[in-house]
């Protein structure tokens, strides 16, 4: 019951009810309005004097004019009247201002013409047979009809609807207002944005359905903040690992290289190829680690890329015409501004990645031109390998260290060959 009463729903309506009350009170302060006077007075209505004035004359004789019309006087000061016989003669007035506005002689058409005059005008009239017999002749009474309306309240009225209006107005807008501004602090807890670049936590001060949308969000931030600290003691791990363990594979390799002058030739020759491999990986395994734990240094500088790129490729030469590649190198003249260190270790590790993976195309081209560096290969490309789905560690490397110095690197891999390229972004 409780959750229902803090509904916006329940709200809502009960202001719709409110608004039907108010129209209801506006229609009855209008009655009352209207027939104000009567209400609080005992003004006879005009329908009331004409029903009175009918029965005391149809229930008079001639002589009883004159009782008749000081009695009405008394009642009503400012009413005039006058008599006229069944001869058409104006007999006689009384408390009549305007003399003139009278004739003297009545036909069928003067008072045809004074009854069209008169009926339903600012005079009130009422024309009556004396006793009821036209050979008597008719009795006139005459008043302003302002006189006998009743005073109304409109003005009042129009006060008091005003007032209500205004109040349903204003008991509506801050409503309305209310919601309005539980959902922009909603919206902007949505896009602000923590040091941990999480939304922040919102204040729940109401149990309705925006409450209920306000407490899911915080929960969902919650969940959000924990998912990431589990997320971030997963990562110092799991960079704890591999440090751990290129730093325990390394001592390992060192001994063995240092036996290998027991060896005879032939096999020594192959042993170093392997230490050398899995000592590049284990470096690689510990760039990766200090990459993603943004401790690795970086320094840059302007660099001469053509330079770099000819004393890359001239290191890695030999191993590439051991394995029987074929080499193409074009350069121009180029400069960026980067870390030479890092740039070299992308270059390795680009290079390591056409020995290890397109070693049967026996074909490598590098280009350096208009803003590019471009390593070429015709291996079958990396739909056949394991570090396209995210296990080429090298691969990884090259990526992260390209992201950092805000180089873009696009990748176009098909059956026929690989071209890597590396630009700085726009």
């Amino acid at each position: 019951m409780k959750k229902i009463w803090h509904s916006l729903l329940t709200k809502y309506i009960f202001l719709i009810l409110i608004a039907l009350a108010f129209l209801q009170l506006v229609t009855i302060l209008y009655m009352v309005g209207i027939n104000f006077e009567r209400l609080v007075s005992d003004v006879p209505t005009i329908q009331e004097i004409e029903e009175r004035w009918t029965e005391d004359v149809y229930g008079a004789t001639l002589d009883d004019m004159e009782t008749i019309v000081e009695k009405w006087h008394t009642d009503y000061p400012q009413a005039s009247f006058f008599y006229v016989n069944a001869n058409g003669e104006l007999v006689k007035k009384w408390y009549d201002n305007d003399a003139t506005t009278l004739p003297e002689h009545w036909d069928m058409v003067e008072t045809t013409r004074f009854i069209q005059a008169h009926y339903d005008g600012p005079i009130f009239t009422v024309i009556r047979f004396v006793g009821n017999q036209d050979e008597n002749g008719f009795l006139v009474l005459q008043m302003e009809r302002e006189s006998l309306e009743p005073a109304k309240m409109e003005s009042g009225f129009l006060f008091i609807a005003i007032l209500l209006m205004v109040g349903f107005l204003g008991i509506s807008l801050l409503f309305f207002i209310r919601i309005l501004k539980r959902l922009v602090n909603l919206e902007e807890a949505m896009t602000i944005r923590e040091v941990d670049g999480l939304p922040i936590r919102i204040e729940v001060k109401k149990k309705d359905e925006i409450g209920a949308v306000e407490q899911a969000f915080n929960n969902m931030v919650d969940e959000l903040r924990e998912a990431k600290k589990r997320e971030q003691e997963e990562e110092q791990l799991r960079r704890e690992l591999i440090a751990n363990l290129s730093h325990d594979l390394k001592t390992p390799l060192t001994k063995m290289r240092a036996q290998l002058q027991n060896v005879p030739v032939e096999q020594a020759e192959h042993l170093d190829h392997s230490i050398s491999t899995m000592n590049n990986l284990i470096e690689n395994l510990m760039s990766y680690s200090l990459l993603t734990a943004n401790k690795m240094r970086y320094e840059a500088q302007d660099v001469r890329i053509d330079r770099l790129v000819n004393q890359s490729i001239a290191s890695w030469y030999p191993l590439f015409e051991e394995q029987g590649f074929d080499v193409e190198l074009e350069v121009e003249e180029l400069v960026w501004h980067i870390d030479q260190v890092w740039l070299e270790r992308i270059l390795d590790n680009l290079f390591q990645n056409v020995l290890r993976h397109a070693n049967e195309g026996k074909f490598i081209r590098v280009v350096v031109q208009d803003n590019h560096i471009t390593v070429m290969d015709k291996g079958r490309g990396f739909t056949e390998h394991a570090h396209m789905k995210g296990a080429g560690i090298g691969l990884s490397i090259v990526e992260l260290m390209a992201e950092k110095m805000n180089l873009a690197l696009v990748i176009d891999s098909t059956v026929s060959g690989t071209t890597i390229q590396l630009h700085p972004k726009a």
